[in-house]
C-alpha cells in the first residue's frame, strides 16, 4: 500500500492535523499573566498542589516524600508507557505490574493477589480520558494504610463518576503537555495534611523552555492557514519531522526512547512561566466541549469500518477524551500513511522499559503493539475530523484490495 492516497479529491484538500498549537499573542498573553493564580480547576480543590517540570518528576518527588525507596514495593499496571515506571526504579523501589485487559481495564483481583506485607503504593492509570472504577481499592487501600495513587496525565478535565477522577487516591499526577499547548508542566496533587514536612521547588532553568514552544506557534500557523497547505513546500515542511518520528523497528519488543527515563536534575524544577502563564488563562470548559465533539464525530464517522477497533464503546457524559484510541493491524504502516497526509498518529507507548518481563502479560503487549491514536484536541475542529476520517476510510478500503 503507497504511502500516498492517490485521489485528486482528497489532495487538493489537505489538512494539517498534527499537535496542539498555541500562537505567540497568546504567549505573550500568558507570560504577562505568568504570576496569576492558576484556575481553580475541581481536581485541586481542598488538595496541596506542587506544581513540577515534568509528570514523570511529580512521581520522583512523590517517592521521596513518602519515603518509598529500598525495601518497598509498587504495584503499577502493565500497560504502561514507562515513563511512569522509571521514577520508581530511580527510587530504589520494586515495581511488580498488575494485568490490565486488552480494553484497557485494571484487574482488580489480579491487583489484590499481587500485594505483600511490602506493598506501600498502588498506581493506576485512568487511560486517555476514561476513568477506572477504583472505589473499591481506595478502600481497601485505606484500610490496610497502602498509599494509592492516580495517573491522570491522560485525563485533564475528565470528572469522573461524581467528580472524582484525581480525588479518590491519596495523591494523583498530572502532565500538562499532554492535553495544553505548553512546553512543559506537571502537577503533584495530595490529600491535605499527608505531609509533614516543607517542599522547596526552584523554578525552571530548562533552557530549551522556548525551543520547545516553537513547535507549538508552527503547529497553531499551520492549523489556523489551510491556504498555505495546498502547496508542496508546506506539505514536506510539515512533513519532515513527522516522518523521521515515524521511523521504528518492526520488532514486538521494542526498547523505550532514552529521553523517557527520569533525569534526576529536573526532580525539583517548577513549571516555567511560560506554562505557568498559558495555564491561568485556559477556558477547560470550551476545551471539554470541543474535545468531546471531534471525538463523537470521528465516532460515528468510523465506527462501522471492519479494519479498526475504537478503544472504548461510548464516550460517558464525564469524560474529555486527550485523543481516539484505536486497534489495528500493522499498526507500523497506518500510522505512516497518515502521518505522510497530514495526521499525526503514534504508535502509542510503543516502547518497553527495558528490565522487566512482559511475557506473563499478552494484553499489555497487544495494547502496546498494536493502538494508535487520531488527534481530537482543541486546536482541530469539525473540518480536520471530516479529513481525518476520508484518509481513513481509503486507507481501510485500499487494505482490503
Amino acid at each position: 500500500m503507497s504511502q500516498t492516497l492517490n485521489n485528486r479529491n482528497l489532495n487538493s484538500s489537505f489538512l494539517s492535523c498534527g499537535g496542539l498549537g498555541c500562537g505567540l499573542t497568546e504567549m505573550i498573553f500568558g507570560l504577562l499573566h505568568s504570576y496569576s493564580k492558576l484556575p481553580n480547576w475541581f481536581q485541586f480543590a481542598d488538595r496541596d498542589v506542587i506544581f513540577t517540570h515534568q509528570g514523570r518528576c511529580a512521581i520522583a518527588l512523590i517517592c521521596q516524600l513518602l519515603h518509598i525507596g529500598s525495601g518497598d514495593e509498587v504495584l503499577v499496571p502493565a500497560y504502561n508507557c514507562g515513563t511512569e515506571i522509571d521514577p520508581f526504579v530511580w527510587a530504589g523501589a520494586k515495581v511488580i505490574f498488575y494485568r490490565v485487559d486488552n480494553r484497557a481495564i485494571i484487574d482488580m483481583e489480579d491487583i489484590f493477589s499481587r500485594v505483600t506485607p511490602s506493598t506501600r503504593m498502588i498506581y493506576v492509570t485512568h487511560y486517555f480520558g476514561w476513568p477506572q472504577e477504583i472505589s473499591e481499592l481506595a478502600h481497601w487501600c485505606k484500610k490496610r494504610k497502602v498509599y494509592l495513587l492516580e495517573d491522570c496525565a491522560l485525563s485533564l478535565f475528565s470528572e469522573g463518576p461524581n467528580n472524582t477522577i484525581g480525588r479518590i487516591g491519596d495523591a494523583a499526577i498530572y502532565s500538562f503537555p499532554k492535553s495544553l499547548p505548553v512546553p512543559d508542566g506537571g502537577a503533584l496533587s495530595l490529600i491535605k495534611n499527608i505531609l509533614h514536612e516543607n517542599i522547596k521547588i526552584r523554578p525552571s532553568r530548562h533552557p530549551r523552555i522556548f525551543l520547545n514552544s516553537l513547535p507549538l506557534i508552527k503547529q497553531n500557523f499551520l492549523h489556523k492557514n489551510k491556504f498555505w497547505q495546498h502547496f508542496i513546500f508546506f506539505h514536506k515542511l510539515l512533513l519532515r519531522s513527522w516522518l523521521a518520528k515515524s521511523k521504528s523497528q518492526d520488532c514486538e519488543i521494542r526498547p523505550m526512547v532514552p529521553n523517557h527515563y527520569f533525569d534526576e536534575k529536573k526532580l525539583d524544577w517548577s513549571m516555567s512561566r511560560l506554562s505557568k502563564g498559558i495555564i491561568s488563562t485556559t477556558n477547560a470548559d470550551k476545551i471539554v466541549e470541543t474535545r468531546r465533539r471531534n471525538y463523537q464525530h470521528l465516532y460515528n464517522s468510523l465506527i462501522n469500518i471492519a479494519a479498526l477497533h475504537p478503544l472504548f464503546d461510548d464516550l460517558p457524559n464525564h469524560v474529555c477524551p486527550l485523543s481516539f484510541p484505536v486497534l489495528v493491524k500493522d499498526r507500523n504502516r497506518w500510522c505512516k500513511i497518515l502521518n505522510f497526509n497530514g495526521i499525526l498518529t503514534y504508535e502509542w507507548w510503543a516502547g518497553y522499559h527495558r528490565g522487566f518481563d512482559w511475557g506473563v502479560f499478552p494484553e499489555a503487549r497487544y495494547l502496546k503493539n498494536n493502538l494508535l491514536t487520531f488527534p481530537v484536541h482543541q486546536s482541530l475542529d469539525v473540518s480536520h475530523m471530516e479529513y481525518i476520517a476520508k484518509c481513513v476510510k481509503l486507507i481501510a478500503e485500499r487494505s482490503n484490495n
